[in-house]
């Protein structure tokens, strides 16, 4: 594969397409479209001069110091409240870091740290956990708000505070992995994942690409609901 400057700038001029569309039907969402794209843009260029120079040092400290710092900047723009971002960030580092090492070492990698690896690995178990769990904790939260009299009724009947959590934390899981399991029931019926595109495209063969994606799905499940678990803990903890 070789994009050059001028194919990318010959590509990304397809965007005229959709924007005349827009400019004829709704300008105002040409103009939000057009600033989302503008910011897009710009954070592309920032992380691939980034990634450029981290993959050039190749550092284990620089590239863990790296998912640090990105997953605690997603995490404080994706979840605003911080009843959300501290309890997220603090178990989505901890269990995907986990899960990351056991994938890595099932893949039988050089080096568990290589940039390469590391860093893909680390990114899609983060994402995947970050969107769930902000999912998850806020249903976690606004049940426990609104049927506040349910956990002190089960609490006043004899049941221990794991008991009296449990419905806040079935609907919680319910409400969260929902989605992520009606996605994978798509997964080679409508179309294929682009992480499974990403590698037929970067040469490796289709049964290897298959058993990656596969256990990446299987590690991302494990560590989202984790992830999951140990936010709402740590949420209940602080709260308390």
């Amino acid at each position: 594969m070789n994009i050059t400057i001028v194919r990318m700038v010959i590509g990304i001029l397809l965007l005229l397409i959709p924007a005349l569309i827009l400019f004829r039907f709704d300008r105002r969402f040409l103009r939000q479209s057009a600033v989302v794209l503008g910011r897009l843009t710009v954070t592309l260029l920032v992380l691939a001069g980034c990634l450029y120079y981290i993959f050039q040092w190749d550092k284990a400290w620089v590239n863990i110091l790296w998912v640090l710092l990105t997953s605690g900047i997603a995490t404080a723009v994706y979840c605003r409240k911080r009843w959300q971002s501290v309890p997220i960030y603090i178990s989505m580092t901890v269990m995907t870091f986990v899960m990351g090492i056991i994938v890595l070492l099932l893949m039988d990698v050089p080096s568990l740290f290589c940039a390469s690896y590391f860093l893909p690995v680390m990114t899609m178990l983060q994402a995947e956990a970050l969107f769930v769990c902000r999912r998850g904790i806020t249903t976690y939260v606004f049940e426990r708000r609104t049927h506040k009299e349910l956990f002190e009724y089960l609490r006043g009947n004899g049941a221990n505070p794991l008991e009296a959590l449990r419905p806040f934390l079935t609907k919680a899981v319910t409400r969260a992995f929902t989605p992520v399991l009606q996605q994978l029931l798509l997964v080679g019926l409508v179309f294929i994942p682009s992480l499974l595109c990403g590698l037929l495209m970067g040469g490796f063969s289709p049964l290897q690409s298959m058993a990656f994606l596969a256990l990446m799905t299987a590690a991302a499940l494990c560590s989202t609901m984790l992830t999951l678990i140990f936010s709402i803990y740590i949420y209940t903890r602080i709260s308390a």
